[in-house]
């Protein structure tokens, strides 16, 4: 993968032309936050998704993607102006089993909704408590307009990778608009997070500690703590976590770990009903972001953390 950034005169935005497999493809750069960088383009998907995770999931560049949760990820739909047109879950069917008590896991197809029914759908899965359980959001669907007046709509399919598709509309300002207004949310909850890092000042001479941890509790608790530990900190996606964990008594254990995306130290409390999650000065506050996306993801879509806004 060959890629060449080009100058455009104007100086928050610049082209990436990268060329991979014998194509091209094009993307307009937004650097007017340089923490958070917004890549546009009109290549096809195909493309784009391999080359932005070739260019996120390559350590030595240290970037990332962005990884809404799934509360963060269904909030754009309730935007003065929006509305829900469809949706997908992630469904591990790790609370769908028979009430007989079979442990085996059921698995399961993905859930997706798009049409007139999008909105009952949502209804339904939030009123039973175990479906919404195992159900996170991988996408949802915004409408923005009247679909009578294509200038004046648009459709967005917007992705827990951080990625927004326009799927229908020619509305040049309200695709942009979505894109900003979930990028300053997203950089308000890194914020909040960054605000906790454990680390030490001095004031008056004193040196005090500050900042805490991250409690992370889970819908149905860990069955196997061994399992659970070593496939989250096995130095692969999703989590891209590595750590060494010991026992501190029977059902807890502690992991000295490090966020491979920044190569920060972490330090983890982990017990049957209870992860506590420690991030130091100078880790990436999108390192605990990361964690509880893909916990809602692919381990139980009930994991919370208070302290996550």
């Amino acid at each position: 993968m060959q890629c060449e950034a080009v100058d455009t005169g104007l100086d928050p935005v610049r082209i990436l032309r990268v060329r991979d497999g014998g194509e091209t493809t094009e993307f307009f750069i937004s650097m007017e936050d340089r923490r958070f960088l917004l890549l546009h383009t009109n290549g096809r998907s195909d493309n784009t998704d391999r080359i932005v995770g070739a260019l996120t999931g390559d350590a030595s560049r240290t970037f990332d993607n962005v990884w809404p949760r799934s509360a963060m990820l269904k909030r754009p739909a309730d935007m003065p102006g929006n509305s829900l047109g469809g949706f997908g879950a992630s469904c591990s069917g790790r609370f769908l089993l028979a009430e007989e008590g079979s442990d085996e896991d059921a698995g399961g197809p993905d859930l997706g909704v798009v049409g007139p029914l999008a909105e009952g759908m949502q209804s339904a899965v939030e009123a039973r408590p175990r479906i919404k359980r195992a159900a996170a959001h991988s996408s949802v669907r915004i409408e923005r307009g009247s679909g009578t007046d294509p200038r004046g709509f648009v459709q967005d399919d917007a992705h827990c990778t951080g990625r927004f598709a326009v799927k229908r509309g020619k509305s040049v300002r309200d695709h942009p608009r979505l894109a900003d207004a979930c990028r300053e949310e997203y950089a308000r909850a890194i914020a909040g997070v960054g605000g906790r890092r454990i680390g030490a000042s001095e004031t008056d001479g004193v040196m005090l500690a500050e900042g805490g941890q991250f409690d992370f509790r889970f819908g149905h608790g860990i069955d196997n703590l061994d399992a659970f530990t070593d496939g989250m900190f096995s130095s692969t996606a999703p989590f891209n976590t590595w750590g060494l964990k010991f026992a501190i008594r029977e059902g807890y254990f502690g992991v000295i770990a490090a966020d491979l995306h920044a190569g920060a130290r972490m330090h983890f409390d982990i017990a049957s009903n209870l992860m506590r999650v420690y991030l130091y000065v100078g880790g990436c506050g999108n390192a605990v972001l990361r964690l509880l996306a893909n916990l809602q993801l692919h381990y139980d879509a009930g994991t919370t953390c208070k302290r996550i806004s």
